[in-house]
């Protein structure tokens, strides 16, 4: 039996074994009930019911010690559900998470507010920054939490890593773009072109730099920028600029002022929540770490 049918036996005990007032009282059908009884006695296997005329008039001595273990599951059901929110309920105090902010925008515009409106007695601090300048942040332990890119470039040793999102860079560019005639954009294409990317403390300008150093492509790069958006604001107003965004925008962010090309070979865009591995974490970064890990799984 499961909690629900565990209350219903216990129900019809409590009810003197009368089966049509303890389908009423818990809102089900008589047949119901009696095919849930027939069914857990036949798989069992034993009888919980002592019967007189195929009427139930009281327990077997199976039954009245099953009736009895009943009631301290039960009991400790209830305990668990009251300790459960209890937990959540009580749970209190800081937590400084580090996001980039195009990931804050695309991957976090709805857990994040759900997770703030969810946990008011907990003070949240957002630090929006470049993925590169948050690797540091986390190693001086001025975040909890911080949100990188694989690889993350800090040991196994030191942090713990999982995965949350895993996709790929991609080109913007406006569709009036010579390249924009391309399904797909080979680096070689990338040669000479007039480029918009994230600065240095972003992750994606140095994974960028180095493919385009592995592919002996000349990164004509004239705009850096912090800001995704401006970035791409600049593809759609200058045709001869193109930018490098995660795959994912094209989608979110769609618009007939700009197109996005796979490339071959690409850049992966895997995103990862980290934190520090410490003996002794607070009940609130046990609980908000868990929770962020909880929710993408869900998602």
């Amino acid at each position: 039996m499961d909690i629900k049918h565990l209350r219903y036996f216990i129900s019809i005990v409590n009810n003197d074994f009368n089966l049509s007032r303890t389908a009423q009282n818990l809102y089900i059908s008589q047949p119901t009930l009696s095919i849930m009884i027939n069914d857990f006695e036949s798989r069992e296997g034993t009888n919980l019911f002592k019967r007189t005329n195929g009427k139930i008039i009281g327990l077997t001595y199976v039954g009245e010690k099953y009736y009895y273990d009943a009631q301290e599951v039960i009991k400790k059901y209830n305990e668990m559900q009251v300790n459960l929110h209890e937990a959540t309920e009580t749970m209190a105090g800081s937590i400084t998470i580090g996001i980039p902010p195009l990931i804050l925008s695309v991957i976090f515009s709805t857990i994040m507010p759900k997770l703030i409106l969810d946990n008011p007695t907990i003070n949240f601090t957002l630090k929006e920054q470049g993925a590169h300048r948050l690797k540091s942040e986390l190693l001086l332990e001025n975040i909890d939490i911080a949100v990188l890119l694989s690889p993350e470039g800090i040991s196994k040793n030191i942090i713990d890593s999982f995965e949350i999102q895993c996709s790929e860079l991609a080109v913007f560019l406006s569709p009036n773009h010579h390249l924009a005639t391309k399904e797909t954009i080979d680096w070689k294409d990338l040669h000479n072109e007039k480029i918009a990317i994230f600065d240095e403390s972003f992750m994606i300008h140095h994974l960028f730099k180095d493919a385009c150093e592995r592919n002996n492509v000349y990164a004509n790069i004239i705009l850096k920028s912090s800001s995704w958006d401006f970035m791409l604001n600049s593809t759609k107003i200058n045709e001869e600029l193109l930018t490098i965004l995660p795959l994912p925008m094209a989608e979110q962010y769609a618009s007939a002022d700009f197109v996005a090309r796979r490339m071959n070979e690409p850049i992966i865009w895997k995103v990862m929540i980290c934190r520090l591995k410490k003996n002794n974490y607070t009940n609130t970064e046990k609980y908000i770490y868990d929770t962020l890990l909880e929710l993408f799984h869900t998602n």
